[in-house]
């Protein structure tokens, strides 16, 4: 049996910073991984409109039948299409002229009535997770492998996004906040870090002192 159809190829390696992403036909996509070595047991092969099929099995004909090419090229072409309303005059178009880094997005930001951004109090952060803290309830979705773990810093990401407008949090900060509230600290915790990175749920965003770790918005909603 083979697959054919469209499919889409993940590997990642962040020991060697590779992320490769392919998707389209199924011998396409395979033809490239023999390419580059990733044939086999690497990486993950996903169908999206795929199905397995016997390997001299013909490939399904189109419905119109076979497309005579002859009758394109004998085809007229259609006349250039006039755009309706007078030619565009560049000169009645404002020039904004402005200051490269000169544009204030924060101030920008407050006048259309949004949170101005602020830096995450972490002492702030967990007094809020105090007061919260009996309301905290795993996710129903258990593929973590640490529901309850994954609600908390659901919880923290979501008053980083939500309250300081901010996008990640060092883990150093993360693991503060979950201080005495799961079972989980140190490698342990940057472990199961990693694991909701893989599954998509977070991103890791490298540089400056420590890895930081932003949401997924689909997963914030997620309960």
């Amino acid at each position: 049996m083979e697959l054919r159809g469209t499919v889409r190829f993940r590997f990642r390696s962040p020991e060697h910073d590779v992320d490769v992403l392919l998707e389209g036909d199924a011998g396409w996509v395979n033809g490239i991984r023999e390419e580059l070595g990733l044939s086999g047991d690497l990486g993950v092969l996903q169908p999206l409109a795929a199905r397995l099929v016997e390997p001299n099995e013909p490939n399904p004909e189109s419905a119109m039948g076979e497309v005579d090419e002859e009758m394109f090229e004998e085809m007229p072409l259609p006349e250039e299409a006039v755009l309706p309303g007078p030619p565009p005059d560049p000169s009645r178009i404002p020039s904004v002229v402005r200051v490269i880094g000169s544009l204030d997005v924060d101030s920008g930001v407050a006048e259309l009535g949004g949170r101005e951004r602020s830096d995450p109090d972490i002492d702030v952060i967990i007094e809020i997770l105090e007061e919260l803290e009996d309301e905290v309830e795993p996710l129903s979705d258990n593929m973590s492998g640490d529901p309850m773990a994954e609600a908390w810093i659901q919880l923290i990401l979501t008053l980083v996004v939500r309250e300081h407008g901010h996008t990640s949090l060092p883990l150093s900060s993360i693991e503060r906040a979950l201080e005495g509230r799961i079972n989980r600290e140190g490698a342990e915790l940057e472990t199961f870090l990693y694991r909701l990175w893989t599954m998509g749920r977070l991103e890791r965003i490298h540089g400056g002192a420590e890895i930081q770790y932003a949401p997924n918005p689909s997963w914030l909603e997620l309960r």
